[in-house]
C-alpha cells in the first residue's frame, strides 16, 4: 500500500493483524505508539537539522525513513538524527514511570525500544550512529562494514544460545526469530545504508 512518499508493505499489515489478534493485554496499541514516536523523533530532529524525507516505508523488518539526496545532512547532523528516536523511547520511559502503575508498561515498553535500537547493530538506529561517529573520527567507509560485522556476531550468537537451549530441553524461538530479523534487516537495507533511519 503506497500513498505519495509513504509504504507500507503487506508484510507488516499481516504482521500486524496477526498481533492484534494474538494480543491479550493490549500491549500492540501501546507499542505501535511506542514505534510511532519514536519516528516521529527521527523526522524532527532531521527537520530541525535541516534534512528532508525523501519517502517513509514500513515493512515487518521495521521502519525506515529515507532522506532526500538534495538535503543532506553531515556526519554529525546525522548521529543527531540517529540518536534522536532512542532518545524520545528513553525520555518517555523516565516520564512515564513515574505517573504510576497504568503507565508501567508503556515505560517498558519505551525502554526496551530505546535501548534495544541504540544496539551498534545493522539496521538499527546504533547501528547507523556507529558509521556516523566513524566518519567523524575519519574512517567514513567503516561504518556499515563495522554494524555488519557486529550484526553476523550477534546473530551468530543467538543461534548458538537456541541450539543450547534446545540442546538442554528448553527451546526458544525468540532467540532464532531476533536472528532471522536481524539477518533480513541487513540483507533488506545492505544498499541503503548511506541515506536510511
Amino acid at each position: 500500500m503506497k500513498r505519495g512518499r509513504v509504504e507500507i508493505t503487506a508484510g507488516a499489515l499481516v504482521l500486524w493483524a496477526a498481533l492484534f489478534y494474538l494480543d491479550q493485554g493490549g500491549a500492540v496499541p501501546q507499542v505501535l505508539a511506542a514505534c510511532a514516536l519514536h519516528e516521529g523523533g527521527h523526522l524532527l530532529a532531521i527537520r530541525l537539522l535541516g534534512g528532508r524525507v525523501a519517502a517513509f516505508r514500513v515493512s515487518c523488518v521495521g521502519a525506515e525513513l529515507r532522506l532526500s539526496s538534495r538535503h543532506p545532512l553531515g556526519p554529525g547532523r546525522e548521529l543527531a538524527a540517529a540518536l534522536a528516536g532512542p532518545a524520545v523511547n528513553l525520555l518517555l520511559a523516565l516520564a512515564c514511570a513515574g505517573l504510576g502503575e497504568g503507565w508501567h508498561c508503556f515505560a517498558g515498553l519505551n525502554l526496551a525500544l530505546g535501548c534495544f535500537n541504540l544496539l551498534p547493530l545493522y539496521p538499527l538506529d546504533g547501528g547507523r550512529a556507529l558509521g556516523c561517529l566513524l566518519a567523524l573520527l575519519g574512517r567514513p567507509g567503516w561504518g556499515a562494514g563495522a554494524a555488519r560485522v557486529l550484526s553476523a556476531a550477534l546473530c551468530g550468537g543467538l543461534l548458538m544460545g537456541a541450539l543450547v537451549l534446545w540442546r538442554a530441553g528448553e527451546p526458544n524461538l525468540t532467540l532464532p526469530c531476533l536472528a532471522g530479523w536481524l539477518l533480513w534487516g541487513t540483507a533488506e537495507r545492505k544498499n541503503k545504508f548511506p541515506l536510511a533511519f
